[in-house]
């Protein structure tokens, strides 16, 4: 079986340099997004850490959050990854770490082909999370620093448009599904075809979106035949669902620390990575997992 792991980085280099060096195998190639605002990057020295597996940079976008540049990197990366002909797409985040040791990641999948995985946060999309379709985002593109400003322009424009009944969702015909949840994933072939195969329809329905890097991957399973090729309990909101370690609880999501340490080498074997890590400010629990699971 052979994996197409794509990565999107803008930060945290140290971390992607272990990926790439965990990861690497003669079953698997990398395929990169680097934010086009970083810069001096040394794209050279990247492409050489794996010794077994290809790395292909893919064209770069200036992400903004909550903005549809984000979905603009996934499609990039599908776009490149795709006519290698892989069997999995996985889409991971530059601040993720493996939680179990590369032979059993590719074990997983092997033991349990031809599932995707994609977490959902509800069985039914809520109407607060509707509203990130229903009405336009103009301001998402812009990449606006402070919080607090941000989202005044953001309750603003809902407000404005609450006021004189904008929804864009009355246009789309019933049989078009709109569900919410975490933007990383891991795919099959088939899927990672269709999805491509939308590309028109995904930049019409959530170019003006909120967020619309948690919502297209849901929307399109679930609206789709690919809905029958989830996870038993896909829309109970666990990101074990997509294979994924995460708290929410205490952070939007938590940035684990050294102290983690034995409660993500205990967590389910059903998720095999842990997302955030900062090496910047917790460099010693990166470390340890690499020591633990990565290289020999």
């Amino acid at each position: 079986m052979r994996h197409a792991w794509m990565i999107i980085a803008h930060n945290n280099f140290p971390i992607l340099e272990k990926q790439l060096r965990f990861l690497d195998s003669d079953n698997a190639d990398f395929f990169l997004h680097i934010d086009a605002k970083v810069k001096d990057f040394d794209f050279d020295r990247f492409r050489a850490i794996p010794q077994k597996s290809s790395v292909t940079f893919t064209e770069r976008h200036s992400i903004s959050w909550g903005d549809f540049s984000m979905v603009e990197a996934e499609l990039s990366l599908l776009r490149s990854a795709v006519p290698g002909g892989y069997d999995y797409y996985h889409l991971l985040s530059g601040v993720d770490m493996p939680i179990q040791s590369r032979e059993d990641i590719e074990g997983f999948f092997e033991s349990n082909n031809n599932i995707n995985y994609v977490n959902f946060a509800h069985p039914e999309i809520s109407r607060h999370d509707r509203w990130r379709v229903q009405f336009y985002y103009p301001f998402q593109r812009f990449n606006i620093r402070k919080v607090w400003l941000r989202r005044l322009l953001r309750n603003a424009s809902i407000g404005a448009q609450l006021v004189f009944g904008v929804d864009r969702t009355r246009k789309y015909p019933p049989e078009v599904v709109f569900q919410k949840g975490t933007q990383w994933f891991d795919i099959t072939r088939p899927f990672a075809e269709y999805v491509l195969s939308k590309e028109d329809w995904i930049r019409e329905i959530f170019r003006a979106t909120y967020c619309p890097d948690e919502l297209v991957i849901q929307s399109l399973a679930a609206g789709s035949p690919f809905r029958d090729t989830l996870r038993p309990n896909a829309y109970d909101g666990n990101h074990r669902n997509c294979c994924r370690y995460l708290d929410w609880k205490r952070g939007n999501p938590y940035v684990f620390t050294e102290d983690d340490f034995d409660e993500l080498t205990h967590a389910d074997p059903a998720c095999l990575f842990a997302r955030k890590f900062d090496y910047r400010t917790h460099p010693g629990i990166v470390d340890r997992l690499f020591e633990r699971y990565g290289e020999t």
